[in-house]
Parts: C-alpha cells; sequence; structure tokens
C-alpha cells in the first residue's frame, strides 16, 4: 500500500541535514503552567544503614569525610557544587522485625521504636536514618514525608513484618488497628518536639498492593481496602487530636495501574482522610501515558496533589540493563511523571540503585550515569519553578521560574541521531545564546557544558547525539503579553462531537498502516495523539502509543473522500511512518476553530476535513461541513 506521497516543497527541515524527520522533536514553548513544581527527594530507609551502619549492616563508608561528600552529592544547592539538590527526605518508620529473626537483608531491616506492646517507646533506636535525615536538614532539605513499610511485628499476625504467612492477607490483626495508629502518630509527634523535624505527611501503608510473605527480606505490608478505609480516617483523625499538622498522604501503590485500582475502591471518609496522593511509578519500558493522565484526572476531581513517591531503575528484567539505558529510562520517567501525572515532587527509591555506587574499597563515591541524567533535571528545575507546555516537543520536559527570569528544557533522545527545534518566541529577553548541559553514553561526557547560538527565528535548533540528554537553560527572559498560547501543540485525547468517540489505533498496534477508528473514550495509550506545530498554520499529528516515528497519514493521499468503513482503503485515516524526509502533504493537518472547544481538521492535501463515521467504521476524510457534527473535535488533556 503506498500510503506516503511524494514529499512536495516544504517548510520542513531535516532532510538536508541527513537527520530523519521522525527523529525531529519540535514545539513551541509557551509559558502555560500545568503545576506548581516543590522539590525534589529520595527514601532514606536502607541507604542510611548502607551509609554509617545500622543494626546488622555494616557501614559502606566508614571515613567521616566521605561520608560527608556522599550526602553532599545529594542533599545542597546546585548552585555551589556538584549535587542532586534533593530538597524532600522520606523517612521510614520501621516497625521492627522479632528480634530472634535474622531473614531480612542486614541493611533493609529496620529498627522499630517499640519492641513490644507494652514496652516503652525507645527513641535511641534507627540512629543510622535519623543521622541521615538530620545531615540532609542540615544541607537545606525542607520537606519531610514519614512512610510505614510494616506495622511492628507483634501487631501482625505472622509474627513477622516482612508479611503474612499466605501471601497478599492482612497481616494487621483487626485489634490493632488503634495501636497501629498510635504508633505513627507517637514517632510523629516525637519528631516534631524533640528532633526538630515536622514531617509534612505520613504515609500508613508502603506498597499495600505487594505479595509481601514472612520470612521475606525487608519489610512490607499487603493491606486489602478494607483495612486501609478503616486506618486512613483513624490516623487523620489521631493526628488532628495531637494538633500536629501533619496530614496523610497515600495510597502508595507500586504502580500507576495499582494505585487506580486501589483509589476507585476507597471510600468517601478514606479519600476524605488524604491530604495528598502519593504513588511509586514502577515499571518496565516507558511509562504508561494513558494511564498517568487517568490518575491525574481522578486527583483533580478529588481536588488532590500528586507525589511521585519512589522509582528506581533497575530490575534484572529491564531491557539490556547497561549504565545509559537506566539514565534514559530515569530520564522519561522524570519527564513523564511531571508533564503527564502532573507531580509536584519526584522521590528516587535509593541512590545505591546505581546513582551512585559504593566503592567496596571505602573510597570516594562513584557516579553513575543515573546520577548525571537525574542531574540534568534537578540541578537546574528547582522548587518553585512552574512545569510548562512544551508544545509539540514530546520529548522535551519544560520548566519556567517568573521570579528568576529563568526558562529550563531538558530533551530526551533515545537510539537514532536527532535534532531539538525548540520556538522560544513566546518569551521576551531572550539571548542571543543559551547554555546546554549534555550526558550521553560515552563515559567521558557528563552534564558537558556548551554554548549555543539561537537561531535568527529565535528557535534552538541543535543536534541530539543517540542515547543522550540535553538541558538547554535561558535566563532573563519573560513571558510575552502579546504571546499567544497554543493550546493545539502537546498531547491529547480526540474526540469527536457527533459520536462523542475517541480516535483509536486499531487493536493498539504499532504497525505501520493500521487504521484509526472511532472508539469508546477510556484510559488507553492508543487514544493519546501529539500535535506537533509544522508551520504556516498546519501540524503532524503523532501517535504516541507504543514506538516513535509513526504520524497520522490519509492512505494514498487522494483528493475524494474516503469510505469511512475499509480499514487501511484510500482516503481512510492510519498510522504511518513519519519518513526521513520533509513530511507529504497527507500527514500534515490544519487546525481550525469550528464552535466553542472544538475544531475541524482539514488534510492539506486535499483540503477535505477528517470525519468521524461512527462506531464499526474509520476515520476517513470527507467534504467540509460546518454543520456536521462529526467533523468537529475537542481536544482533551
Amino acid at each position: 500500500m503506498a500510503a506516503g506521497l511524494e514529499a512536495a516543497a516544504s517548510d520542513q527541515q531535516g532532510a538536508t541535514r541527513g537527520i530523519p524527520e521522525a527523529s525531529f522533536n519540535k514545539g513551541r514553548i509557551s509559558a502555560r503552567s500545568l503545576q506548581t513544581f516543590r522539590g525534589w527527594g529520595m527514601s532514606l530507609a536502607w541507604e542510611a544503614n548502607d551509609l554509617y551502619g545500622g543494626g546488622r549492616q555494616v557501614a559502606k563508608i566508614k571515613d567521616p569525610a566521605q561520608q560527608s561528600a556522599y550526602m553532599d552529592l545529594l542533599y545542597g544547592d546546585p548552585a555551589t557544587r556538584l549535587t542532586l539538590g534533593f530538597n524532600i527526605a522520606r523517612y521510614n518508620i520501621g516497625g521492627g522485625d522479632d528480634p530472634n529473626h535474622a531473614h531480612m537483608r542486614p541493611d533493609a531491616q529496620m529498627e522499630g521504636y517499640q519492641s513490644g506492646p507494652d514496652a516503652a517507646f525507645d527513641w535511641t533506636r534507627d540512629a543510622a536514618q535519623r543521622r541521615m535525615l538530620q545531615e540532609a536538614k542540615r544541607r537545606g532539605a525542607d520537606i519531610f514525608e514519614a512512610a510505614s513499610y510494616s506495622p511492628p511485628y507483634w501487631m501482625t499476625v505472622s509474627g513477622c513484618s516482612s508479611g503474612s504467612k499466605e501471601r497478599g492477607q492482612d497481616n494487621l490483626r483487626p485489634e490493632m488497628q488503634e495501636r497501629f495508629v498510635d504508633y505513627l502518630a507517637t514517632v510523629v509527634k516525637h519528631f516534631h518536639d524533640a528532633e526538630g523535624i515536622r514531617f509534612e505527611s505520613v504515609e500508613p501503608f508502603n506498597e499495600p498492593d505487594g505479595n509481601w510473605g514472612a520470612g521475606g527480606s525487608q519489610e512490607g505490608y499487603s493491606a486489602p481496602i478494607a483495612t486501609q478505609n478503616a486506618v486512613l480516617p483513624l490516623l487523620r483523625s489521631r493526628l488532628q487530636r495531637d494538633g500536629l499538622e501533619t496530614f496523610v498522604a497515600g495510597v502508595d501503590t507500586n504502580n500507576i495501574s495499582a494505585a487506580i485500582g486501589d483509589l476507585k475502591q476507597l471510600s468517601p471518609a478514606a479519600v476524605a482522610a488524604i491530604g495528598r496522593f502519593d504513588t511509586h511509578d514502577y515499571h518496565h519500558d516507558v511509562g504508561d501515558l494513558a494511564r498517568l493522565r487517568e490518575y491525574r484526572t481522578l486527583a483533580e476531581k478529588l481536588h488532590k496533589r500528586v507525589w511521585m513517591s519512589e522509582l528506581g531503575c533497575c530490575f534484572a528484567d529491564q531491557k539490556e540493563k547497561d549504565d545509559m539505558w537506566g539514565a534514559l529510562f530515569m530520564a522519561d520517567s522524570i519527564r513523564m511523571d511531571l508533564r503527564d501525572l502532573r507531580a509536584e515532587a519526584w522521590v528516587l527509591w535509593q541512590p545505591d540503585w546505581e546513582v551512585i555506587r559504593f566503592d567496596p574499597n571505602g573510597g570516594a563515591p562513584q557516579l553513575r550515569k543515573q546520577y548525571y541524567a537525574l542531574a540534568q533535571y534537578s540541578r537546574f528545575i528547582r522548587p518553585g519553578f512552574q512545569i510548562v507546555s512544551a508544545g509539540g516537543a514530546y520529548n522535551t520536559l519544560a520548566a519556567y521560574s517568573p521570579a528568576l527570569k529563568r526558562l529550563v528544557l531538558v530533551t530526551t533522545n533515545r537510539d537514532a541521531p536527532g535534532e531539538d527545534d525548540l520556538d522560544l518566541t513566546a518569551f521576551a529577553g531572550l539571548p542571543a545564546a543559551v547554555t546546554a548541559y549534555r550526558t550521553t553514553s560515552e563515559a567521558s561526557i557528563n552534564l558537558r557544558e556548551e554554548t549555543i547560538a539561537l537561531s535568527h527565528d529565535r528557535h534552538i535548533v541543535y543536534s541530539l547525539p543517540a542515547r543522550s540528554i540535553t538541558t538547554y537553560v535561558i535566563d532573563g527572559v519573560v513571558a510575552r503579553s502579546d504571546a499567544s498560547i497554543d493550546n493545539i501543540e502537546g498531547v491529547h485525547q480526540v474526540v469527536s462531537q457527533g459520536a462523542h468517540l475517541c480516535l483509536n489505533v486499531a487493536a493498539n498496534s504499532a504497525n505501520s498502516g493500521a487504521a484509526i477508528i472511532p472508539y469508546s473514550c477510556g484510559a488507553y495509550s492508543n487514544e493519546a495523539f501529539n500535535f506537533a506545530s509544522r508551520g504556516g498554520g498546519f501540524y503532524s499529528i503523532h501517535t504516541v502509543n507504543a514506538v516513535a516515528g509513526l504520524c497520522l497519514n490519509v492512505s494514498n493521499g487522494p483528493k475524494s473522500p474516503g469510505d469511512g468503513k475499509t480499514r487501511g482503503a484510500s482516503g481512510n485515516l492510519i498510522q504511518w511512518d513519519c519518513g526521513d524526509g520533509p513530511l507529504p502533504a497527507n500527514e500534515l493537518f490544519r487546525i481550525e476553530a469550528a464552535t466553542s472547544g472544538a475544531y475541524r481538521i482539514h488534510v492539506k492535501s486535499s483540503d477535505l476535513c477528517l470525519e468521524d463515521p461512527g462506531a464499526g467504521g474509520t476515520l476517513r476524510q470527507n467534504h467540509c461541513d460546518p454543520a456536521a457534527a462529526n467533523q468537529r473535535f475537542m481536544l482533551v488533556d
């Protein structure tokens, strides 16, 4: 099937540079704020035992100067030295296991503060993690969260804080629910009163969706929805009774899909008890865009803020597991968590998961590619920055600080050479050149600084090596009051006003030639389309569900209407390889305002309009009819 047309004269760049059209990352950056970012952080937990030694774990760094250097690499002001600039510390309130047990990893065995139901709280315990918490605070950490991975062993059914005897079963004895709440609240209050740490939030369930089993290598607690519904309101009431400003966060499942499932089952009282939604975002490849957006939508409807509260890489089955693969995985995750999940904070699991290695000989900490990948974001996008729109530049995260007049753009490029074309014309005060920082798969290229001249039309046009992360820092700029904000550029669901159905890649296909069909709107990644401005009022529309480089295409590019029935037939809409040269006219679309909040989509090659024929059909081009509701589409974020 000859779906592509011969490329006519075009305003597109790329063919002369030898860069495939599909590898261009283009978009108009605007100051349209998505959310205000509050900061970066990490879970202390086991890392403190590794760093300082605790319980059964011997310190992996014994030199106090090296211990301090390690903390300096994590917390502090990036303007003064090399550091990730974390300002959030997530403290693990250990439950504490039966002292007769020794099955946990030495570093993961946390000390609880109360050894039995009649025992006094022993505030000398967990010295390593308490020290790390204070060291983070001394370096500028100003947001603290407490999290529980398991109740104390003596509150559990199994008598073990790593899980239940039957995996997945509730391990908290029903009569201990209030004692568990008392335990958490007492620890939070002690830190407030005696340690000078005000926990902003406390999270009572860490990955309650996990199948935690007795005799495991770490603390874990599978909490069914009924228990969550009971404990969450109890904890909020207790914190309020104690006069603490700390709120309850939840429910911190392992991944976004699990978070959506749990959230939909929580009772109204449990949801009301939660002050902020925390979720981990573990996944094995590129994050699920549709799921991230579904969770964000649920949070927005319930008027809750969102944190991405834990992520690390890499597990044994994650791709080839080389250093740069992990760095790119983390970089892509940050972009999607901040842009699509709209997380106001991003929290790393543990640095020793291939971010910083401990030297087995006790020498200086060893920085990995993941460290530099995180630094490409965290050193430049600081607390108080606004996450803003990067338009159709799908691989770019954009952030802006009106107070500092600083614009930061971070682009991830995967396995082939590419090019950024980032339009900065929505900002005034642009300099002649900007500073770029780059990390690549080459061992020596980490945060390498370069200076780049802007193009004559005030764009950043810059070549991207394969497997690279590039950060642009543009200082002294302000959002232009006369600049229009393009609400078309970026990723949307495309919903027909006539049939109220969404454009959908048939069978979630990643194949070139797959049909675009009308389908019920839902949380499907094959219903997400990225609109990228191509100049002259035209856009390319990219599918983002599976692989890069596929664009919407009117099959064979005829001037006549498609039949709207036969998938892939001439004149009907498909996804097709964007190609190595300028885009053909049957892959370019003019977006015209039709009614309030709705658009008509004209095909450049025919000037016909896209049309939704209804369920059972396939999208087609047809003669434009201003009265036809099935030719009007809403773009839904």
